[in-house]
């Protein structure tokens, strides 16, 4: 027994003993794993082609020429092809066929652009946004 008169003889309530709650967020199952890849797979798949087309419907010069918002849908759509192909070069990368020093600066490079892109959108989104409610507010001075 100890001062307090608690017999702890199979040290149940030390902290080593007790099971973490945040072990499962630390280490992901397989099949966790598995979803994640399948779905920056598929996103690589069907992001790319779409934001290619956007790029050509949005670039066009009779819809370019007409409306204003035209060109930032076609840099929202730029920035997201740059950032599906980051996104790709990253997956590339993480793969662990290739020795680190090999590719580094094709993984800093493409992190470098996931960053970039990550950063660029938030603010086309807004600048897209305010475009818009000039034209609202001041309409007629649009026109001219």
């Amino acid at each position: 027994m100890d001062v307090s008169e608690f017999n702890d003889e199979d040290n149940a309530t030390s902290f080593h003993n007790q099971p973490r709650c945040d072990d499962a967020l630390h280490y992901p199952t397989d099949t966790i794993l598995a979803i994640v890849h399948a779905m920056q797979y598929a996103s690589v798949v069907v992001g790319i082609p779409g934001s290619i087309l956007s790029a050509i419907v949005w670039m066009r010069r009779r819809i370019a020429g007409k409306m204003s918002s035209a060109v930032y849908l076609a840099a929202l759509s730029v920035n997201d092809l740059a950032c599906l192909l980051a996104v790709s070069l990253s997956i590339f990368c993480d793969d662990r066929l290739f020795v680190y020093d090999q590719r580094s600066w094709l993984c800093h490079g493409a992190l470098y652009i996931r960053q970039s892109t990550g950063t660029l959108e938030p603010l086309l989104v807004l600048s897209f946004s305010i475009e818009r409610l000039i034209a609202i507010l001041r309409h007629f001075y649009v026109c001219r």
